[in-house]
C-alpha cells in the first residue's frame, strides 16, 4: 500500500545499490520503503530517518534540520539511528526483522532490512473482527516471547511493541520490526511524546522522559497487543489509570476461551505499576506455566485468516515451502534380494568343483575315499562370507566394495547433500524475491491497462497487432499493452519501442510470465507459469530460466525441484522432491540426477549413492 507523503522520495529513486519502489509506511520519526537490491537481487525494506520535527527533504532529495537551532538534535537523533542499526545487525532471530545493512546518504541515514512479505498485525486484526482465535493467540504469544527474550539477552529494548510493528509472514510467524531504541533517545530531547509512544501499548513509564524502563516495559506493551487480539481492543491508555483504574481483567472478561493461566499472565504483566509487573521474559514465561506453545512447532498463524488458508513451512531466518528438515540418521537395510541370489550362485559353483568327482565316483561303482592319500595339503575350499552391511554394487565386479569404499561413498554423498542444501536456500529466497517481483508486475500492467492512462494512444500495425499505450518519437515508451492477432498480450512498462522494466505476457495457450523484462526478453526477477504442467520462479535471461530458483509440477505428485539453472534446466547442487515418497539431495546434470548424493525414502530412511543420467549406480544405506 503506497500511502501519501509529500517528504517521501519519489518511485523509482535509485540511490546507490537500490531502487526505491513504493513507500510502505511512515511516521513522526522516518518513512520506511520497499526497494530493490540490485547487488543482491532481492526485494528488501529500507527505513530512511527523516524526524518530522528537526528535519524536512530539499527540492534535490537533501534531508537537513529546519534550521540551526535543529541542526545538533538532528545530527544526534542520526546517529542514535546507526546506533540502532549496528546492534540490530547482530541478530539473526526467527522473530526479528533481520537488519542487512545501513548507510549514509542525501544528508540522512537509512537501514536495509529484510522485507517481510506478508500483513501486519493490525490489518489481520481488522480482517478477522478485530480479535484473532484462540490457538492464534497462543502462537503469536509464543513468538513475542521468544523475540524478547533474544532482544534483552543482549542488553536491549524494543520499546514501541504494537500490532503495527508485528508483521505476520506469508509463512504464518511473527516478526518484531521497527525497534524505538533511537526514537525513544529522540524523546529526551522533544517534548512531543506523541511521536515515541502509542498511547494503547505504552506503559506508563514511557510518558515521562526520565521514566526508568527496561525490560517490563517491554512486556507491558507486549501484553497490551495480546489483550487486543484476544479481547478484540487494547487495554485503557496507562495515562487514564493514575486514578480510577478502568481496567477490567481478561481472567473475568475472557474466561469462557482461554485457560485462566494464561489470561492471568497477561492480566499480571497489564500492572500499572513496574513493580508489579514480570520483570523478566523468563519470570513472565514461567506465569503462563504450561499454557504456551511448544516454540519448535507453533511459529505459524495465518497472514490471511480465513477458509482455505495454506502456510508453508518455517526455516529459521529464511524462507520457502519446499526445503524440509535434516533428514534422521540412517538405519540399517536388509540385503538386496539380487546380491542374496548372486552370492548363492557363487556358493553353489565352488561346491560343484569339489563335489563334482565324487559324485562320477559313485555313478561309476568305485568307493568313495574317506581321507586323500597324498603327501600334497588338501585344497581348502573358500567360503564367501557375508558382509555386515550392504555392499555398494559395482559394475566391475559382484564382490562387495571393501568397507573403505564405503566409506567414501557416503562422505561424498553427505558432501554433495550439504551443498544441495545450501544452494536450495538460496533458491528459495529468490523464489520468494521472484514472487513478490510478479504481483509488482501485475500491478504495473493494471495500470498500463487503465483507460484513464495519460496520453495514451492507439496504434495498429500492418499484422493486425494493437498497441494502447504511451508513445514518443513514434515509439512506445512508457506504459501500454500490446495484442497481436494469435493473442499474445503483452502489458507493462516499455523502452524504444521494446518491453524494459516490470510487466506481464499471456500466450493463446494460457502460458503467462509475470516480472522484470528486457529489451522484449523476460530477464530479471518473475514467475512462469504453464497451466497444468509446472511453475518457474526465480531469475530469467534472455527468455530462459537462468539462476536460482524453484520449479514446481503442477500435476500428480508434485515435483519440486531447487538449484541453479542453466538455459532452463537444474544443473550443479540441488534439491528435487517427489510429493510425499522421496527426497533428494545432491548432484544434477541437465536436470536429472547426476553424481553423488542422498536419498530420503517415505519411512525417513536415507540412503547414499551415486547416481547416473537419472539412475542409481551404487548405494549404500
Amino acid at each position: 500500500m503506497t500511502l501519501d507523503n509529500v517528504q517521501a522520495l519519489p518511485n523509482g529513486t535509485q540511490l546507490g545499490d537500490f531502487r526505491f519502489d513504493a513507500m510502505i509506511g511512515h511516521g513522526g520519526f522516518g518513512i520506511t520503503y520497499r526497494a530493490f537490491d540490485g547487488q543482491l537481487a532481492k526485494v528488501v525494506a529500507v527505513k530512511e530517518y527523516l524526524p518530522v520535527e528537526f528535519a524536512v527533504r530539499r527540492a534535490d532529495g537533501q534531508v537537513v534540520p529546519r534550521g540551526a537551532r535543529y541542526a545538533d538534535d538532528f545530527a544526534w537523533g542520526r546517529e542514535r539511528f546507526l546506533e540502532e542499526a549496528r546492534a540490530l545487525a547482530r541478530f539473526r532471530h526467527p522473530h526479528i526483522v533481520p537488519v542487512l545493512r545501513y548507510f549514509e546518504a542525501n544528508g540522512t541515514a537509512y537501514t536495509v532490512m529484510e522485507f517481510e512479505d506478508g500483513r501486519s498485525l493490525a490489518e489481520v486484526l481488522k480482517q478477522t473482527g478485530r480479535r484473532l482465535p484462540p490457538p492464534d493467540v497462543l502462537r503469536l504469544a509464543t513468538g513475542l516471547l521468544s523475540g524478547l527474550s533474544a532482544v534483552h539477552a543482549q542488553g536491549f529494548l524494543h520499546r514501541d511493541i504494537k500490532p503495527s510493528n508485528i508483521m505476520i509472514r506469508r509463512d504464518g510467524v511473527p516478526i518484531l520490526i521497527d525497534f524505538g531504541a533511537a526514537r525513544q533517545a529522540m524523546g529526551g530531547r522533544t517534548r512531543t511524546l506523541t511521536s515515541v509512544l502509542t498511547p494503547q501499548y505504552a506503559p506508563i513509564e514511557q510518558y515521562a522522559l526520565d521514566g526508568k524502563q527496561g525490560p517490563w516495559s517491554d512486556i507491558y506493551s507486549a501484553a497490551a497487543v495480546l489483550h487486543h487480539a484476544l479481547a478484540g481492543s487494547p487495554p485503557p491508555e496507562a495515562a487514564s489509570r493514575i486514578r480510577d483504574d478502568p481496567y477490567r481483567p481478561l481472567a473475568v472478561t475472557q474466561a469462557d476461551r482461554f485457560e485462566q493461566p494464561f489470561l492471568a499472565a497477561i492480566d499480571q504483566a497489564l500492572a500499572f505499576a513496574p513493580e508489579q509487573r514480570p520483570q523478566t521474559i523468563e519470570a513472565w514465561q514461567a506465569l503462563f506455566g504450561s499454557t504456551l506453545v511448544d516454540t519448535t512447532q507453533t511459529q505459524r498463524m495465518p497472514a490471511t485468516p480465513g477458509p482455505g488458508t495454506t502456510t508453508p513451512r518455517l526455516g529459521g531466518a529464511r524462507r520457502g515451502e519446499e526445503v524440509m528438515p535434516p533428514p534422521p540418521a540412517p538405519e540399517p537395510r536388509a540385503l538386496p534380494v539380487k546380491l542374496i541370489a548372486l552370492l548363492a550362485l557363487v556358493a553353489i559353483a565352488i561346491g560343484l568343483i569339489f563335489v563334482k568327482p565324487r559324485l562320477e565316483a559313485m555313478m561309476a561303482g568305485a568307493p568313495v575315499e574317506q581321507t586323500v592319500a597324498s603327501s600334497a595339503p588338501a585344497p581348502t575350499p573358500v567360503q564367501p562370507a557375508l558382509p555386515s552391511r550392504a555392499p555398494v554394487p559395482q559394475a566391475s565386479t559382484p564382490a562387495a566394495p571393501a568397507p573403505d569404499l564405503n566409506k567414501a561413498l557416503i562422505d561424498q554423498a553427505q558432501h554433495a547433500a550439504e551443498e544441495a542444501r545450501a544452494v536450495a536456500d538460496k533458491a528459495n529466497d529468490a523464489a520468494a524475491t521472484a514472487r513478490t517481483m510478479a504481483g509488482e508486475a501485475r500491478i504495473t500492467a493494471a495500470r498500463a491497462a487503465q483507460a484513464s492512462l495519460e496520453n495514451a494512444q492507439r496504434v495498429t500495425s500492418d499484422d493486425g497487432a494493437n498497441y494502447v499505450g504511451q508513445l514518443a518519437d513514434g515509439k512506445r515508451q512508457g506504459l501500454g499493452v500490446a495484442e497481436t492477432k494469435d493473442g499474445d498480450r503483452r502489458a507493462g512498462e516499455w523502452q524504444d519501442d521494446k518491453m524494459s522494466g516490470r510487466g506481464t505476457r499471456k500466450l493463446s495457450d494460457g502460458v503467462r510470465y509475470e516480472g522484470q523484462w528486457r529489451d522484449n526478453q523476460p530477464s530479471g526477477l518473475g514467475v512462469v507459469e504453464q497451466p497444468g504442467v509446472d511453475r518457474e520462479e526465480g531469475t530469467f535471461g534472455a527468455g530462459k530460466f537462468e539462476g536460482p530458483g524453484l520449479r514446481r509440477s503442477l500435476s500428480d505428485p508434485v515435483t519440486v525441484q531447487l538449484g541453479e539453472w542453466h538455459d532452463s534446466v537444474l544443473d550443479g547442487p540441488g534439491i528435487e522432491t517427489v510429493g510425499d515418497k522421496e527426497r533428494y539431495e545432491g548432484t544434477f546434470r541437465a536436470g536429472k540426477r547426476n553424481g553423488y548424493g542422498q536419498l530420503t525414502g517415505a519411512d525417513k530412511k536415507v540412503m547414499s549413492g551415486r547416481w547416473a543420467d537419472g539412475k542409481l549406480v551404487e548405494s549404500v544405506p
